[in-house]
């Protein structure tokens, strides 16, 4: 090796050696610095064609980041999110409802009314017993209030929470756009863009926790995120706007609006629809399904209590008419909500089920057989809004057309319907469900619970104007009637009027209460369309109360099992790219070792060169 080469040899690593250190030093001194990754210098050696050194080409910083554990970790943060979000709902709901046995839920507040209605009837005339009913009854109504609102409230957060969240990634988004330019332009000058690396990962990893995006470096340096369905969030160099309007209001059963993105060419699509997981998928999630699957729950209690306090069965009269027997049914007591139940066995000794349910809103019809809960029967409505029961039955008549059997008038308005015994087709039953208009004498009925959302209403669970059951729970109250006249739970009949010793009424609350059967509503969560829950109201809120447990406990379960694993990924990713001081200080000693052998070198190649000059 000449001197001239052995001299270059020495500055090129001086150079180098220079170049590490400082990067070296950063390493030391950012070693504790959130999100910062350890830098190298990578040096490409370039060689003359006597194989003397002739340059070191050590510009470029890399960073130390394992790419796969990164992505691990992104998409497991979305996911977690997701969980922790899902999870700290339902914890609300479960303690929101109660604990089966813990006295305190809405299970705990059916049982004291099931108590209190027991205690009458083996003492109706006690006033103290009667106001022991109203007082439960009140609470219950109270607490199916607080409880729809509570709920209410927590949809308002969840509107919110989508709000913010929404800001926040457009702010995202800008900042990766800008730290993008900034790599652009780093780039073309030849400058380090490791720096810049690292505070756009921080920003991805934010957004990783909000939605679960798919993000791919281009050629240039910059990013290309898109949603997991492939919607863009991020493409040359240019952010979409994300913007969320606050819902106005949350009504029952209605879902709030959605995070919508438009792109820089124009394109919108709904962000949420868009995602699969992180915490704005599972905050909408939150708000438009699970909490309103808890509020259709309330209401389907309150509902239900209602109508087994209130409603009264009227049995059809048993009917032969020559050869054939059947059913008369007086349909003139019918309110909008109320039902008719009709089974009978067909020709091909099949039994059929089918519901009328009464409307007074004729754009309501034709009705889907899911508007009852009764399982596996056909629907029919029926406009009741004339008042004629005379019209009434010319609808059942033209809906029953296609049967074999002998649907009337019977002359006084009164529906018959018989069986065919040429076609071997029979009546079983028929009967209606029936809502009184008073207080009294008309059964052993009893609108324990109203209405109050416009004023006293009776609740006969009405389809028109969305259904008069979605919302219930927020304005649940104890009839206004009874609140001032205890007695009516006894008085049933004033002309002439029962005894106060007679348990007529209370025992048929109570029966209503503990020892019906109901179809509950399969919207609810609770049950099925094809096999809707049956049973009373005492189990049904048991199932409510268990089901919200259950899920809580599934939920939280879930979260804390991905939360480990994100943290397990957390401590891989930060392992991949943070500073190892011992490594670091380590490889300071060797630079400085590397730093004065260069300088060794070029020292006795300066004196190798007087010792030329002079012997010249």
């Amino acid at each position: 090796m000449s001197l001239t080469s052995a001299l270059n040899t020495a500055l090129f690593g001086l150079n180098y050696n220079q170049k590490q250190l400082d990067v070296t030093a950063a390493n030391v001194a950012n070693a504790e610095t959130v999100g910062y990754s350890t830098k190298t210098i990578a040096a490409n050696v370039f060689y003359d064609g006597a194989g003397n050194v002739s340059g070191i080409l050590s510009s470029t910083i890399n960073r130390a980041v394992d790419e796969t554990v990164q992505k691990s970790y992104f998409k497991s943060l979305s996911e977690t999110n997701y969980a922790t979000e899902i999870a700290t709902a339902a914890g609300r709901l479960d303690e929101l409802f109660g604990t089966l046995g813990d006295g305190l839920g809405l299970n705990s507040l059916m049982s004291d009314l099931n108590n209190a209605l027991s205690t009458l009837v083996n003492d109706p005339s006690s006033y103290a017993a009667q106001q022991d009913v109203i007082g439960t009854a009140q609470s219950l109504a109270y607490q199916l209030n607080s409880a729809y609102e509570t709920i209410n409230t927590m949809r308002e957060t969840a509107d919110n929470g989508l709000k913010e969240q929404a800001e926040d990634v457009n702010s995202i988004l800008n900042s990766i756009e800008d730290l993008d330019a900034r790599i652009l332009e780093a780039r073309n000058v030849q400058q380090s863009v490791a720096d810049l690396e690292d505070q756009r990962d921080r920003y991805v990893e934010q957004l990783s926790g909000l939605l679960d995006v798919v993000v791919t470096e281009e050629d240039s340096g910059t990013l290309l995120i898109r949603t997991r369905n492939g919607n863009q969030l991020l493409a040359n160099n240019q952010a979409s706007t994300v913007s969320f309007e606050p819902s106005a209001t949350l009504r029952a059963g209605i879902e709030g609006n959605s995070i919508m993105v438009t792109t820089p060419g124009g394109t919108r699509f709904d962000l949420i629809s868009s995602s699969s997981s992180g915490s704005i998928k599972a905050l909408a999630e939150v708000r438009d399904e699970i909490l309103v699957e808890a509020q259709a729950q309330l209401d389907t209690l309150a509902a239900e209590v209602s109508l087994a306090f209130s409603n009264v069965t009227v049995e059809g009269e048993e009917t032969t008419v020559g050869v054939e027997e059947g059913y008369t049914l007086d349909v003139s007591g019918l309110r909008a909500g109320n039902t008719i139940a009709l089974e009978y066995v067909d020709s091909a000794g099949d039994t059929q089920n089918v519901s009328f349910v009464a409307v007074t809103d004729p754009a309501l019809l034709p009705l889907d057989d899911t508007a009852t809960s009764r399982s596996g029967d056909t629907v029919y409505g029926v406009d009741i809004s004339s008042g004629d029961p005379a019209d009434t039955i010319t609808q059942i008549m033209a809906a029953l057309a296609a049967t074999d059997l002998a649907v009337s008038n019977d002359g006084s308005d009164n529906l018959r319907i018989l069986g065919d015994t040429a076609a071997n087709t029979t009546v079983e039953s028929l009967s209606a469900n029936i809502t009184p208009t008073g207080n009294t004498d008309e059964g052993l009925g009893l609108s324990v619970f109203v209405d109050m959302r416009d004023g006293q209403e009776t609740f006969t669970d009405h389809l028109e104007k969305g259904g008069e059951r979605l919302g219930y729970a927020s304005g649940i109250s104890v009839n206004t009637a009874l609140l001032a006249d205890s007695s009516l739970l006894v008085t049933y009949q004033t002309s002439p009027a029962n005894s106060q010793n007679d348990s007529s009424r209370p025992q048929y609350l109570l029966g209503q209460l503990s020892g019906k059967a109901i179809a509950f509503d399969p919207d609810a969560g609770i049950g099925s369309a094809a096999t809707p829950y049956e049973g009373t109201l005492l189990s049904y809120v048991n199932q409510v109360v268990a089901y919200q447990g259950n899920q809580a406990s599934d939920t939280n379960a879930y979260a804390q099992a991905q939360e480990t694993l994100t943290i397990n990924l957390a401590v891989r990713y930060e392992e991949s790219y943070s500073v190892n001081m011992d490594e670091e200080l380590a490889f300071l000693v060797e630079l400085q070792n590397a730093y004065a052998a260069n300088a060794r070198i070029m020292q006795a190649v300066d004196e190798l060169f007087d010792v030329l000059l002079n012997t010249v």
